[in-house]
């Protein structure tokens, strides 16, 4: 490999911000590294602010079926911030490997989380005769619930039945794909988290102040975002 080729390499291995070191799994250490890793710190602390506010202001009031809903929808972003971290850094074919099985299955329980909660929603509204899309929150919510079926679906598709697109090359040639809409769908339910604060139920009932969640989803990004490696969103040119 010429020295242009190793610049070109360890460029595209560089995340967005810092450097390659910072979040990269090095041979022999733990997925679990990955979790702690560079900026990850930060969101984990958005993360965990998030759902503490939640989880707090939810059990501190009398609970209702609707209650579930936020339970259940803060839970899933904090599991799926793990299922992006844990893969982030990974780099070698079985770091890959050990870091999709993991995200696959973490986010297993997140996707079960998040649809979980939307029925919760769903048959409260039913049981109460509540109109339906009344406020941005339940309207960027839709949109996200539809995002996440299809990514959820894609993801399972291209990694585990590859067939469905061809070829195992034309399945890798959309991984970038995935990785971006994943990283545009995290962004867009942390923006519904800070709508949801500005309901009746988690504004006046619960008391959520907009601007601790607007906190939370911050440090979230600033965790995540720096970690992305530049080959991996790479949309155009060669495929990873």
């Amino acid at each position: 490999m010429s020295a242009i080729d190793r610049r070109q390499t360890s460029n595209e291995r560089e995340p967005l911000l810092g450097r390659p070191g910072d979040v990269e799994q090095l041979p022999g250490q733990s997925l679990l590294s990955n979790l702690i890793k560079g900026t990850a710190p930060l969101a984990q602390f958005g993360g965990l602010l998030i759902f503490g506010l939640t989880w707090g202001a939810v059990f501190t009031h009398r609970t209702l079926l609707f209650s579930a809903h936020p339970l259940l929808n803060a839970l899933a972003i904090l599991l799926a911030i793990q299922a992006i971290l844990v893969l982030q850094p990974t780099h070698t074919p079985e770091q890959k490997k050990a870091g999709t099985t993991s995200h696959a299955a973490v986010w297993a329980v997140a996707g079960s989380a998040f649809f979980a909660g939307l029925i919760a929603v769903e048959v409260h509204k039913q049981r109460s005769h509540l109109g339906h899309f009344e406020s941005p929150h339940a309207v960027l919510g839709l949109v996200i619930y539809v995002m996440l079926m299809i990514q959820i679906l894609v993801g399972v598709t291209q990694y585990y039945v590859p067939a469905v697109y061809g070829s195992v090359d034309n399945a890798k040639a959309m991984y970038k794909y995935h990785r971006v809409c994943g990283y545009i769908i995290l962004t867009l339910v942390l923006i519904n988290v800070v709508l949801a604060s500005k309901t009746p139920y988690a504004g006046k009932i619960l008391g959520i102040k907009t601007w601790a969640t607007v906190v939370g989803a911050v440090f979230v990004l600033l965790g995540i975002l720096p970690r992305i490696k530049k080959k991996k969103v790479q949309l155009w040119g060669r495929r990873n």
